[in-house]
């Protein structure tokens, strides 16, 4: 194992070479590095990922800090792309990154190759970004999982669950991609999703706790790897 991997070595006692090269080969991306992308991109690098995208075109908040890994008091109103590579960095110097400071869309999908990774991870809140990814992924014939609604939760253990948007329940987010994959014949997309119930509350904010995203980031970024080495 390469030097600047020594700190993967707990893992690796678990996996064969291939497996170890399957990781360390992988190229990723990430949409959104927000409280469950951020999580993901930490979780992947920590697990060998060697080569990643982050693509964000926000800034960080002081509000961001109660559950995004990137956030903290010295960083507020920078680029989270940027302070997210500064802290994988720190993990895996040895780590090829590339940041993307856009928003997603139709005029500005050019600017990413999708067909270069073998794995997109879609965190992104917005509605129309996610259904382009989708389209964009299932065209090229690329792996995606997509996460759904984490906020406006925190009165129960976290419980989510990877499942085939077709099996979703619950999840406002999930029931509109159900509709949208339906009529654009999309016959399969993996999800990250709870049944748990949201709380209301009287503003028109998305509320949000540490432990829910950071749990949706681990399911996620298990299912990731595991599919990576089981290839």
């Amino acid at each position: 194992m390469e030097n600047n991997l020594e700190f993967l070595n707990r893992f690796a006692i678990m996996l064969d070479e291939s497996q170890i090269k399957k990781l360390t080969a992988a190229n990723i991306i990430i949409f959104g590095v927000g409280g469950v992308g951020g999580a993901v991109a930490n979780f992947l690098v920590r697990s060998g990922i060697c080569n990643l995208s982050v693509v964000d075109f926000d800034t960080i908040d002081v509000t961001n800090i109660n559950r995004q890994l990137v956030a903290n008091t010295k960083n507020v109103h920078k680029l989270k792309v940027d302070e997210i590579k500064k802290q994988l960095k720190d993990i895996n110097s040895g780590l090829k990154i590339k940041t993307f400071p856009i928003k997603y869309n139709s005029e500005t999908k050019g600017e990413i190759d999708l067909s270069k990774y073998d794995y997109i991870v879609d965190c992104v809140d917005d509605l129309s970004a996610k259904k382009l990814l989708i389209t964009e992924a299932n065209r090229l014939n690329k792996p995606i999982i997509c996460a759904m609604g984490a906020g406006n939760r925190y009165a129960e253990i976290p419980n989510f669950e990877i499942a085939d948007i077709s099996k979703t329940s619950y999840d406002p987010i999930a029931k509109i991609l159900r509709k949208f994959c339906a009529g654009t014949g999309i016959k399969h997309l993996n999800v990250c999703y709870t049944k748990q119930k949201a709380v209301k509350n009287n503003c028109n904010k998305v509320a949000s706790v540490v432990y829910y995203p950071i749990s949706m980031a681990c399911c996620i970024t298990a299912f990731v790897i595991n599919e990576i080495i089981g290839r």
